[in-house]
């Protein structure tokens, strides 16, 4: 009866040393959308992700992962998405794989299983001697109409994991690996101005001599970034001399400009020949992002003062510019 002591003994001193605590909660990599324009903000999903969600492993070839084994990620925030400098939100969904399905979703405040869908298998958290980190991506919620600037969340990540961490020749696990800890994450996007823009061609027409052309009065529609003050410029066009716009028919030329509202102003690209967003005919002030275009009226006409140049089909291009 002593001998079997012993041996026993030995037995089970050897197989216990297998067993080893493998996981740990770190400091994770911070998840970052980049530059993103507002409109695609509004419009598009924008998807990033992180390489250290603050969850690392150094697998072991005799861990064990079994259906009563857990790796439980709890997701907070004292916000509802990332916060920029003028108070608007931008919300997001976190999930536990690339491939973000319904199935992979993580809900905040609720526990997530990375065990489950095979996820930590997939990872090779447990099967090998490298240590690991788990990622965690991110997708943006299309809608939002936000302000210009750095938008930043920080997610406070809960982690608590109980496996078997050691097993013996019979399968027979020898030890659990359980702990839990907490770490943060900080997700950031900055978000950049932009405009959608409206701006039909002009058309004069056809008519014998200059001073047939009639006037055309239209508008400019631009919706730029919420709460951005911008100007808009056209350019002299690709044939300009002596201070008027030219349209162009072989060597021949057909002066024009174009005028600021129904006045007598040349609306052109530089100092105050440009227009301010304050100055729209329609929603003066700053951008309304999706809220709203703001409109500018405009008349062209052709000048009546040149000799009438032969026939033919006179154009000319202008570029529009938004600065902000």
């Amino acid at each position: 009866m002593k001998v079997r002591g012993v041996v026993a003994g030995l037995v089970l001193s050897g197989l216990a040393s297998q067993v080893q605590a493998l996981c740990s909660v770190v400091a994770t990599n911070a998840a970052g959308f980049g530059p993103v324009s507002s409109i695609l903000v509004r419009t598009t999903t924008q998807s990033t992700s992180t390489t250290n969600g603050g969850l690392r492993c150094t697998g072991s070839l005799l861990s064990l992962l079994t259906t009563n084994d857990h790796f439980y990620a709890t997701i907070t925030s004292s916000t509802a998405g990332m916060v920029g400098p003028t108070g608007d939100v931008i919300g997001y969904n976190l999930y536990a794989t690339n491939n973000t399905g319904a199935a992979y979703l993580i809900t905040r405040g609720v526990q997530y299983d990375f065990a489950r869908n095979g996820i930590i298998d997939l990872l090779g958290l447990l099967g090998g001697s490298t240590p690991k980190t788990v990622p965690l991506y991110l997708g943006t919620i299309t809608g939002s109409n936000v302000a210009a600037g750095i938008y930043t969340e920080t997610l406070s990540i809960f982690w608590d994991w109980s496996y078997c961490s050691g097993i013996g020749a019979l399968g027979i696990c020898l030890g659990r690996d359980t702990n839990s800890g907490t770490t943060t994450l900080t997700v950031n996007m900055t978000v950049t101005n932009d405009c959608t823009i409206t701006a039909p061609n002009i058309s004069f027409g056809g008519a014998p001599v200059v001073s047939a052309f009639g006037t055309v009065n239209q508008t400019i529609n631009i919706s730029c970034t919420k709460g951005s003050a911008y100007t808009v410029g056209l350019d002299p066009g690709q044939n300009a001399n002596a201070g008027r716009r030219r349209m162009v028919s072989g060597a021949n030329y057909l002066s024009y400009d174009i005028f600021q509202s129904a006045g007598t102003t040349v609306w052109g690209s530089v100092g105050a020949a440009r227009r301010a967003s304050t100055s729209a005919e329609v929603n003066p002030g700053k951008g309304m992002g999706s809220n709203g275009a703001q409109v500018f009226n405009y008349n062209a006409r052709i000048y009546t003062d040149q000799t009438t140049p032969p026939a033919g089909t006179y154009t000319d291009n202008v570029i529009l510019d938004v600065g902000f």
